[in-house]
């Protein structure tokens, strides 16, 4: 399967090349947005406070401790959205793996601050441009890796045809560009690095290899810990029966060095977060989100995939033209049947039971953007098969991936204009705005507000 992949890398890349110049082009063009960046407010909020408050705290304000702030305030009324920890001293929520990828972005927009005329405070325009540019870069690169993983396996017009569903049609867009800061475009490049990497180890385990994979799953763990779970890939790449595990084990056993480097390197890109951890709270380790849990007996399956409030599959429908490609994988690529089929239903299982299965203000479920490299491989396998129907088959499913990705894309057009609302869909609001382009009078009369205490979990 590996030499086959080979020779298919080597043929063209047309194709590919032209849609990942288009997905560019569209990142850019639409993160250039004046209305954007010139309102910071707009780009520096929520969540993104928190990911991006290591940087000028540290940096800037020289008060990591976040002393003289207070908690639980309304995130657009001050400059961080910290918590109390103990003391006087106030803790960032978040991890800060995101923030190890805003740094250079940062670093440049405070050098050009001021010789721009804007205030070199971390939160004027130029701050929030490269933010929203490190997240078009990063989510861009992560299709570049995924196309180049897809081609050792793949035709170009196969892998390009993915790269332009994932990255053109489906949320990840929206959180390429317009909320480019959220942890998803880097989680999604570290992903399709990840993947990559631990096919090309396998086939020869170098250090550098071994080292990236270190580094890589080291910042996945950081930036969302949950995500570890993509450890899984690693583990049971090429196990297709149980008697396979024991050569895994023997060649763990060979290679016992080089593992104990990756887990060594994984250890050292978390060790500045446990540090942060010991200076605030007093604890190497530390739990942030305080009250905030997993209902691990009570998963949102259904409403997380097919809900209305946030569906996977309701709001980027076209990723359905996935789901087919998991009968594939057991006879086309075995080396990732289960890796994916476990990744797949474990993923979904932690996704669904956090306690707020919805995942806040955002458009779909914005959880599962990361996990989309690995969806990938069944959704090109799909493709494939049906590339190699009869003609009338082929533009029949075709023609109706092109309309759910268009039912996709449209989906954003109604986001950006407040027709779909960020958390208070229903299915009667969902078929009563469904072709609306902006926002109609009674509106509000059909939205559902979940209720945001984390002891309430609403099932619409």
């Amino acid at each position: 399967m590996l030499q086959e992949g080979k020779g298919i890398q080597q043929r063209s890349s047309l194709w590919c090349r032209i849609v990942l110049i288009i997905v560019a082009a569209a990142y850019l063009c639409t993160i250039s947005i004046p209305n954007r960046f010139n309102q910071p407010k707009r780009v520096i909020c929520w969540d993104i406070k928190n990911y991006y408050a290591y940087l000028p705290a540290y940096f800037i304000d020289h008060n990591i401790e976040m002393y003289g702030w207070e908690d639980n305030i309304d995130p657009f009324d001050q400059k961080y959205w910290p918590r109390w920890c103990r003391g006087d001293m106030f803790i960032i929520k978040t991890t800060m793996g995101v923030a190890y990828f805003y740094a250079p972005f940062f670093a440049v927009a405070h050098l050009l601050a001021e010789p721009l005329g804007y205030p070199a405070d971390g939160f004027s325009a130029p701050y929030a441009f490269a933010l929203l540019l490190s997240g078009a870069v990063f989510a861009w690169l992560g299709l570049l890796v995924l196309s180049r993983f897809l081609r050792r396996h793949f035709s170009d017009k196969v892998t390009a045809a993915v790269i332009a569903v994932l990255g053109l049609t489906t949320n990840l867009f929206w959180y390429a560009t317009f909320e480019a800061p959220m942890s998803h475009g880097y989680n999604f490049f570290l992903f399709a690095s990840f993947l990559l990497l631990t096919e090309l180890w396998y086939e020869k385990p170098t250090w550098i290899r071994t080292l990236l994979i270190g580094l890589v799953f080291g910042c996945i763990a950081l930036i969302r810990p949950t995500n570890s779970l993509v450890v899984i890939v690693f583990l049971l790449y090429g196990v297709k029966k149980w008697e396979d595990f024991p050569a895994h084990f023997r060649l763990y056993l060979r290679q016992w060095p080089k593992i104990l480097s990756i887990i060594a390197l994984t250890f050292l890109v978390c060790v500045p977060q446990f540090l942060y951890w010991k200076h605030i709270s007093g604890q190497f380790l530390f739990y942030s989100y305080y009250d905030e849990g997993f209902y691990w007996t009570d998963p949102k399956f259904f409403q997380v995939l097919f809900g209305f409030r946030k569906g996977l599959f309701i709001y980027s429908p076209v990723l359905l033209a996935a789901l087919p490609g998991y009968i594939l994988l057991w006879k086309r690529q075995r080396d990732y049947f289960w890796p994916v089929v476990i990744f797949s239903v474990l993923n979904v299982y932690i996704v669904s039971s956090w306690w707020c299965w919805w995942y806040g203000g955002s458009f779909g479920l914005r959880a599962f953007i990361e996990s989309f490299a690995l969806l990938a491989i069944p959704m090109a396998l799909f493709f494939t098969w049906v590339a190699e129907r009869k003609r009338w088959l082929r533009v029949t499913v075709f023609s109706l991936v092109i309309v759910l990705g268009l039912q996709s894309a449209f989906h954003m057009v109604q986001y950006y204009n407040e027709v779909i609302h960020y958390e208070g869909m229903n299915k009667k609001a969902y078929f009563h705005f469904f072709w609306k382009v902006q926002q109609p009078k009674d509106f509000w009369k059909y939205i559902t507000l979940p209720d945001p205490n984390p002891e309430v979990r609403p099932n619409r």
